[in-house]
């Protein structure tokens, strides 16, 4: 037993030196940074909490906080619920059609990141080819404005972006359900909403709490789509994270703001699993 001990151990080693390099390492770097000011680059001043007060007391990082949110919501819900039916399709579908759909899942997740961004100002902008077609059909007189470099189109990009990624996470959840339950369910007289409900969402509920997490926490750091895409109601933390670092060289305010994200984010974790344990969907035996 011991030696079984040891050698496990001895394995999870080379792990542990990759997780402190790679991940608490720069992490302290970051916090020791959000306890100071910078000018030029350079740490002056003693330790403060001033960068933390800066964030959480500013009516500009507040709507920053709240564009985030009403962009990240909607983009998780959308993308989670068409990703759980994708993969439900893919996995108990009958059609020969689910191997076409397959390959389309496939497909986006290996096209280009920005690629499939600049897709969209294609599509959605004044002269693209969603306008051109409603302004020759004569649904619009004129172009919609509103559809690019807005709220709407980040939406729309970010869930193109995380739905392919959702639909293969709760594919290999979803696979990995043996059919004995499903059948049980119905042979004691369960429809398919109540075998959905009471056997194939709690077999997948650690699945659900994963790529939700992971969903929301990449839809509210995103930057790149909101800056490609977005216009002034789309400005996210993300975005103003990414200017401290890379334009305004403001680190101790970065940092600040990275780890109140990082707060917010487990925070919302916690919430999500106690909503996911009330409704049963996550069994209380899984953590």
């Amino acid at each position: 037993m011991q030696i079984g001990r040891r050698l496990e151990a001895l394995l999870l080693a080379p792990l542990g030196v990759l997780l402190a390099g790679a991940l608490i390492v720069p992490a302290g770097i970051l916090f020791y940074y959000s306890l100071y000011r910078f000018a030029f680059l350079e740490l002056y001043g003693g330790a403060t909490v001033g960068n933390y007060t800066d964030a959480l007391t500013s009516a500009t990082y507040r709507v920053y906080a709240r564009n985030t949110l009403w962009i990240a919501l909607p983009t998780t819900a959308v993308s989670v619920v068409a990703g759980y039916l994708l993969a439900y399709y893919l996995v108990f579908g009958r059609s020969w059609r689910r191997n076409l759909v397959f390959a389309l899942v496939l497909s986006a997740l290996m096209a280009s990141y920005l690629v499939r961004i600049y897709a969209w100002k294609t599509l959605l902008g004044s002269s693209g080819i969603l306008n051109s077609a409603l302004t020759s059909a004569g649904v619009v007189d004129e172009p919609i404005g509103f559809l690019l470099f807005s709220r709407v189109s980040v939406i729309l990009a970010e869930i193109n972006l995380f739905t392919p990624f959702a639909a293969l996470a709760f594919y290999a959840a979803l696979a990995g359900i043996s059919p004995d339950y499903r059948e049980v369910s119905r042979d004691l007289g369960a429809g398919q909403l109540q075998t959905l409900w009471r056997v194939t969402l709690p077999l997948s509920g650690r699945a659900i709490l994963a790529t939700t997490a992971v969903v929301f926490f990449l839809a509210s750091s995103d930057y790149v789509t909101p800056t490609l895409v977005g216009g002034p109601d789309s400005q996210t933390i993300g975005v103003v994270i990414s200017t401290a670092f890379g334009t305004t060289l403001q680190y101790g305010l970065g940092a600040a703001l990275s780890f109140l994200t990082l707060l917010a984010f487990v925070l919302a974790y916690v919430c999500l699993r106690a909503a996911m344990r009330v409704t049963r969907i996550l069994p209380k035996t899984v953590a």
